[in-house]
C-alpha cells in the first residue's frame, strides 16, 4: 500500500530542536484522500515533511482535491521528502500519480 507520510512542527527552529506536533499518513491510490487538519489554530504557519514511498501529486487547503494532472496539485516524487509551510486547520490531499 502506498502512503504519504506527513510530519509537522510547529515552526523551523522547532524543527532542529523539538519533537514534531503530529504525525499522520494517508493511503496513496487513484482516487484524491485527504489528511486530518494540520494542528494549531489561527491559521498559525506550520513547518510540514511529505515523504511519499510512491510519485503522487499533493494539494493543501481547507477542504482540498488533488486533481491528479499537475493543474492544481504539487507532485512529489518517491522517496524524495518536499518540507512546506501549511495553515494550521488545512488538510492535506493526495493522490497516485501514474
Amino acid at each position: 500500500m502506498a502512503t504519504l507520510f506527513i510530519t509537522v512542527w510547529n515552526n523551523a527552529s522547532q524543527a532542529l530542536l523539538d519533537v514534531p506536533i503530529q504525525y499522520a499518513t494517508v493511503t496513496v491510490g487513484a482516487g484524491s484522500l485527504q489528511s486530518d487538519a494540520i494542528s494549531g489554530s489561527n491559521k498559525e504557519i506550520r513547518l510540514v515533511r511529505l515523504f511519499t514511498d510512491t510519485d503522487c501529486f499533493v494539494v493543501w487547503g481547507d477542504d482540498p482535491t488533488a486533481p491528479g494532472d499537475g493543474s492544481g496539485d504539487m507532485p512529489l516524487g518517491a522517496e524524495n521528502p518536499e518540507v512546506v509551510g501549511i495553515k494550521a486547520g488545512q488538510k492535506i490531499a493526495v493522490i497516485q500519480r501514474i
